[in-house]
Order: structure tokens, then sequence, then C-alpha cells
């Protein structure tokens, strides 16, 4: 009795075992969480452009959809409607999707230098009618160029709407003689 008892326990782990284990990754795993849904490396977001803004998260293959909202849960949409290249949690657990200024309803919020505005994520799993919420911040800093033509000493030079005070000390003074020059770059020492 207590031989067949061991002799069935030591099959149903050994069958465990053989089906915990995959080529790709050799760990093994019992229970695998069915609702996984987390933004990686970062939940935070930084872009200089909003015409495409990559977002990527590590997902369960027991996703089946992914809705977002971009006015905090109270209207959501599709992440398959919203971007038609939206790739979805499959074997290799990625989700991505990119967001941009030219669909709805990014196209018609306001967004200035410096702001952040969040998008809610709510994934279906299909294990169970639960679904799991996940927020993605994006903020917004576009690209500074400032063109500015720069005087040697303490003066004030003014144009564009920008402001540069400030004095160069031990320098060595070179000059560029010729028409049309336009000069472009970082004062370095």
């Amino acid at each position: 009795m207590q031989k067949e008892f061991v002799q069935s326990l030591v099959a149903v782990f050994s069958v465990l075992f053989i089906l915990g284990c995959s080529d790709a990754d050799p760990k093994v795993s019992f229970l695998r969480p069915i609702d996984n849904f987390e933004f990686k490396p970062s939940k935070d977001y930084v872009t200089s452009t909003l015409s495409s803004i990559s977002l990527n998260a590590e997902c369960s293959r027991f996703i089946t959809s992914v809705d977002l909202s971009f006015d905090g849960g109270s209207t959501w949409i599709s992440s398959t409607t919203y971007d038609s290249d939206t790739v979805m949690c499959s074997t290799d657990g990625k989700f991505q999707i990119d967001l941009s200024n030219t669909k709805a309803p990014l196209n018609t919020m306001t967004i200035n230098n410096g702001d952040t505005f969040t998008v809610n994520f709510r994934a279906w799993s299909r294990a169970s009618s639960q679904y799991v919420e996940r927020e993605a911040t994006v903020r917004f800093v576009p690209p500074a160029q400032i063109k500015q033509g720069v005087l040697a000493g303490a003066q004030i030079q003014t144009g564009s709407g920008m402001v540069l005070k400030g004095r160069i000390v031990s320098h060595q003074q070179r000059t560029a003689s010729g028409g049309g020059f336009v000069v472009q770059g970082r004062v370095s020492q």
C-alpha cells in the first residue's frame, strides 16, 4: 500500500516537472500568474515627440484583450481598435502599443512642453471575467533648439524670445570670416 502510494507520488511529480520545463526557459514553475500585466522597464515614459509613443508591457499569455482610457477610466477603447499594429500578449509575453497625436483622443488634447498625461489600461484574462488595471504616465519634453550668436564679454544678448546672460571666462578668441556663416553648437573647454 505504502509502496504504491510512493510510486504514484513520484509519477505525479515527474509529470509536473516535465510539464513545468520548457526549452526556451529551463525553469520549473508550477503556478504562473494568469493576470500578469506590468509595464517594463517602467510605467513612466518621457518622449520628445507625440507622433509615436511606444509603450511596452510584460503580460501573461492568458490576457486576451487590453482596453485603454485617456480620461481616467470614464471611456474605454480596445487597444486593437486604437492601433491595429498592437502586439497582443502571446506566448512570448509581450504587449506593445504605439500612441500617436494623429489619432483620437490625443489629437484633441492640448499637450504643451512639460505636460504629463496618464493612460489607463484594463487587461482582460481569459481564465476569469476579471481584469487587471494599470496606468502609464507620459511626459512630453520636446527637444530644445537654441540658435544664438554669442559675443564674448558681460553682455545681454536677446533674440527669438530667448535671453542669454553670461560671461565667457578664460577663452581663446578665434574669428571666422566669410559670408553667410551660421555657427551652431556648444562652447566647451
